[in-house]
């Protein structure tokens, strides 16, 4: 009778991005086990004493635990790296920091903004990292950012409470209307609570975006914080199966597993168009407003008091796009809206935004975003 394997999974269990891991792990086990797990949600600490407790054929675990102990056990190991920089000789799991980054900046951009701004800690290489790609994709498109570097907020100490006074400092010297990408969603709740004590309003002069998607930690922030998902579920699945793979004696198919980015959730602290062009402004809001149906340029035009060449020389300014382009990707922002609402069938949808039928909306979906209705809410069951 094969026996069966004994894991280490030390993994925390009180953020979202944990439970994630832990549930594609899970997954793996069920459909490829079964494993049998030592499970530490508490804490990471103490690897070197849980070693020497348990013989383990293998380990999960988070970046924080002690690489001596990882080495000290001799077995095969997958390290889900976020914080430090990972040892080149084991197998570990990141984010795509780049594609997050990029993400961000692409939105803040379409949305018209042309000041920008990044919040991170000094001393975690991913903040460095989503800083320096943040800073890059603005670069590629003719733009800068400003940066703040900080320690670890503690507001209950004198350190703490001098980073709030610098921050809130910055913050008030920003060029305005600015948009903010934070290191993670803890730094960008923190954010905007300096910015309701620096008397800069959220968004309209400062737009925050921040990263992982925690829905508690974004419901906790007032305006509730918009996000960049990852895709922490298949991290955790691909981490398993090269786990299997090294118990196996095979060597894994890849030593470095990213996470896949997920969607930019976009909530109030950062649902604006910054657009400093009245009329275009005025265009804009149109366009959100109607998001259920088709608009016609012409009535764009309108409403912004405008002829329409004028307007579209103006769009291709702000946006570089034309009006009928940024009608169509803004009604599949409302679109997307709806899709995550899963209690309404595509027909239902369909019929709420002015389509006759169901693959009317499918194929102007597909035309727009170069994936179907389907697709689009599958990826979202899947995180």
């Amino acid at each position: 009778m094969r026996s069966i394997p004994k894991i280490l999974l030390m993994i925390e269990s009180s953020r979202e991005s944990g439970r994630k891991l832990i549930a594609g792990i899970a997954d793996y086990a069920r459909y490829f086990g079964p494993w049998q797990f030592q499970w530490e949600p508490v804490g990471v600490q103490g690897i070197s004493r849980k070693i020497r407790e348990g013989a383990f054929d293998g380990m999960l675990v988070r970046d924080v635990a002690d690489p001596g102990g990882i080495r000290e056990a001799d077995v095969p190991c997958v390290v889900f790296s976020y914080g430090r920089k990972p040892d080149p000789r084991q197998v570990y799991a990141t984010s795509d920091d780049a594609a997050i980054a990029s993400t961000i900046a692409a939105d803040f951009v379409r949305r018209g903004f042309r000041n920008f701004a990044f919040v991170g800690l000094r001393d975690a290489p991913w903040a460095l990292n989503r800083g320096r790609h943040f800073e890059a994709a603005l670069q590629s498109q003719g733009m800068k950012s400003d940066s703040f570097w900080t320690d670890a907020p503690k507001t209950t100490d004198r350190k703490g409470r001098a980073a709030v006074r610098a921050l809130t400092q910055w913050l008030q010297e920003l060029p305005k209307p600015v948009a903010l990408m934070a290191g993670n969603d803890d730094m960008a709740r923190w954010v905007v609570q300096c910015c309701a004590a620096a008397d800069v309003r959220v968004p309209e002069d400062c737009a925050v975006v921040g990263v992982d998607n925690d829905p508690v930690v974004c419901g906790l922030s007032n305006p509730q914080l918009s996000s960049v998902s990852m895709d922490q579920e298949r991290a955790g699945y691909l981490a398993a199966s090269a786990l299997d793979r090294m118990m196996k004696g095979e060597s894994p198919e890849q030593t470095v597993i990213t996470a896949p980015v997920g969607d930019l959730v976009v909530r109030q602290s950062s649902d604006l168009i910054a657009v400093d062009d009245p009329p275009v402004a005025k265009a804009i809001r149109f366009i959100q407003q109607h998001g259920d149906r088709r608009v016609f340029v012409d009535e764009v035009a309108r409403a912004a008091g405008l002829n329409r060449r004028t307007l579209e020389r103006r769009f291709q300014a702000h946006f570089n796009q034309g009006i009928q382009a940024r009608c169509r990707e803004m009604r599949c922002d409302h679109l997307e809206t709806m899709f995550r609402e899963r209690h309404l069938s595509l027909e239902q949808i369909a019929f709420r935004c002015g389509f006759t039928q169901a693959g009317h909306l499918h194929r102007f979906y597909a035309s727009v975003r170069g994936e179907t209705p389907s697709s689009y809410r599958k990826r979202l069951g899947s995180r």
